[in-house]
């Protein structure tokens, strides 16, 4: 599988989650939203009782929870989907032995004198796990050769645009080592369009045959990723073959700077990003070697039974995604593109389950085929690695209008704002919910739904200083702005309150505009955040009495359910591990990205000092106890 993962441009996208759609007629349907929506934002804070009364219902909602719909995007070069159904839309070793140990319970919690048994991570080394500040002598890449902050401010919204400048002189320092070879002599072809023709056994680089083609691992607007064999070392390699167009070309200089970057500040790849091993150009084509490594999670979740990861492995994945971005933060660099395609396992092994007939029922034809007629995948070994640096930018560079696959796309980008280092903690946030619901939070395919969903997912309205900056912005023409900002997203706005308007409604009959179908995929895909969990939970612990509310804190939210979970698997470190992972996503879906919760606050959470005992553990467990 490529260490360089690209995403095809006719990728789709699925919906497990798929409530129940009201059989009311429309008006009655739309009138009832209508009715709700003011009420279910503004008064968030005030929902316990329909929180409780909504999670009475889960299982008739999610008695289709492994089903699979999927959506055509008709916008987004890089689309996204788990692939179903056709018919719808190095330190000490001890720290990897170490499973369970006696920690004295945090200030965040409720019982005071009593240790607390956690489980850790043990899937990894400590190296893996950890962050340090790096070190004075940092080769930062910017003009005052000094670390930029890692926040925004209000600023920031309306002039962060940064300088084109600075993008196009670092470029102009990259030394490219040209090779070129007589086109009668070699089966390396180029297409009318700049792109690499791939053929088996094509032979290419130093002398003209130093790499040979092996199989093609993807490709997409930029050029095409190639699995070599190369003969230097008699080992296979991942090659990125860049288009010989002149503006991607540009754009894999600036590629090759921010790896170079990488590999200066950490030679041994300690931070789980993928390192640059040589790079060349090849017949006009800049070409970038990499390792190989195994497949990414967007790949490992289609071809599994149940796409869910296990908590542990959440955690795990979570907290080398945070340390690698902090990593990534203090050399100035925003990655701006992360998406499970763009999450390698090092170690694609597992061990694997039959699902039971009930389930396996449920399951889509393609997702049965994919799965072996069924099977639950678990991994032996949580390791990632970061890869796909072709959208990354230093940040006082310049700063397209729009970044991220729209499914990860933070709500900065979609109003047209200024961004910076938390679009990529937005990014992150999408990512672990994936992990932990099976399917993308936002599967979505354009800017007035996703919007609607956000609030409906953040449980409270866009903030109205966002909106405002948004729409002095755009009346004058500061920065680079995406160019349908306003037919896309501004004009569903209410101008007088700040507030997003929907379903829309016209001003000259009344009548709902917004078209039935975008309702119900918006209201039937989502529910506020810790209310989806909390269903998902009920179903993993088989029991519909479980449930969380971020607006409770921990003691007053466990004192309401745990009398009805007597003789039941789940206790009070089950409950708290759930709780402060909600707690964390909270932060981390912050609208105002001035107030989003940085990187390195966010390896200093909670969550990370809880843990739970389940399938990945128990798993890590019997591997360790067979090779002993």
């Amino acid at each position: 599988m490529p260490a360089v993962q690209i995403t095809k441009n006719t990728r789709k996208r699925s919906r497990t989650m798929q409530q129940q759609i009201p059989t009311t007629n429309s008006n009655n349907f739309i009138n009832d939203i209508l009715s709700k929506q003011s009420a279910m934002l503004q008064n968030n804070l005030n929902q316990n009782n329909e929180f409780t009364n909504n999670n009475t219902n889960n299982n008739t909602a999610f008695q289709n929870y492994y089903e699979v719909a999927i959506d055509e995007d008709d916008d987004d070069e890089n689309d996204h989907m788990l692939d179903d159904n056709d018919d719808e839309e190095e330190d000490d070793d001890d720290d990897d032995l170490i499973f369970i140990k006696q920690q004295p319970v945090s200030s965040y919690s409720y019982y005071p004198t009593k240790k607390q048994r956690t489980i850790s991570l043990p899937q990894l080394p400590h190296v893996k796990l950890s962050y340090y500040n790096l070190s004075p002598d940092i080769q930062y890449n910017t003009t005052t050769q000094q670390q930029q902050q890692q926040q925004q401010n209000d600023d920031d919204l309306l002039n962060l645009t940064g300088s084109s400048a600075l993008t196009l002189d670092g470029n102009k320092k990259i030394k490219l080592n040209k090779i070129s070879t007589d086109t009668n002599t070699t089966n390396f072809k180029t297409d009318k369009d700049g792109h690499y023709i791939y053929q088996q056994n094509d032979k290419f680089g130093e002398n003209g045959n130093r790499f040979i083609a092996i199989n093609l691992l993807g490709q997409g607007t930029f050029g095409k990723v190639i699995k070599c064999l190369d003969t230097l070392s008699n080992k296979y390699v991942a090659i990125k073959i860049i288009r010989s167009i002149d503006r991607y070309r540009e754009a894999a200089k600036t590629e090759l700077r921010i790896l170079n970057t990488i590999l200066s500040n950490d030679p041994m790849g300690k931070f789980q990003c993928l390192l640059l091993t040589d790079y060349f150009d090849f017949n006009n084509h800049i070409c970038l070697v990499t390792n190989l490594y195994g497949k990414s999670i967007y790949d490992f979740m289609c071809s599994n039974g149940i796409a869910r990861f296990p908590g542990s492995h959440i955690q795990a994945i979570a907290r080398q995604l945070i340390r690698s971005v902090c990593f990534l933060h203090d050399l100035n660099i925003i990655h701006t593109d992360l998406k499970p395609e763009n999450i390698l396992l090092c170690d694609e092994s597992y061990v694997e389950y039959q699902l039971p007939d009930s389930i396996v029922s449920t399951l889509s034809n393609r997702r049965k085929l994919a799965s072996n007629n069924g099977m639950r995948k678990i991994l032996k070994n949580p390791e990632i690695k970061i890869i796909d640096f072709g959208s990354a930018i230093f940040h006082n560079e310049y700063h397209p209008p729009i970044i991220s696959t729209r499914h990860y796309r933070a709500p900065e980008i979609v109003l047209g704002l200024g961004w910076s280092y938390p679009c990529d903690i937005w990014s992150i946030a999408c990512i672990l919910i994936e992990l932990m619901i099976g399917e993308s939070l936002y599967p979505i395919h354009e800017n007035f739904e996703h919007m609607a969903m956000m609030e409906r997912i953040n449980g409270q309205q866009l903030p109205e200083k966002l909106i405002e900056k948004s729409l002095y912005k755009f009346k004058h023409k500061l920065g680079n702005l995406p160019q349908d900002l306003n037919s896309t997203v501004l004009k569903h706005f209410d101008k007088t309150q700040n507030k997003l308007i929907w379903p829309e409604i016209s001003k000259k009959t009344g009548e709902t505009i917004t078209p039935l179908k975008s309702i119900k995929r918006v209201m039937n895909s989502c529910d506020r955040l810790d209310i989806m969990i909390s269903k998902i939970l009920k179903i993993d612990y088989s029991n519909d009495k479980f449930s969380i509310n971020w607006n409770l804190p921990p003691k007053q939210n466990w004192n309401l359910i745990k009398n009805s979970l007597i003789q039941s698997s789940i206790d009070q470190e089950t409950f708290l591990f759930w709780y402060w992972f909600i707690d964390l996503m909270r932060k981390m879906f912050e609208f105002d990205p001035t107030k989003r919760i940085s990187a390195k606050d966010a390896l200093n959470h909670e969550w990370f000092n809880l843990g739970i005992l389940d399938d990945g553990i128990s798993n890590f467990e019997n591997n360790f106890n067979m090779i002993i």
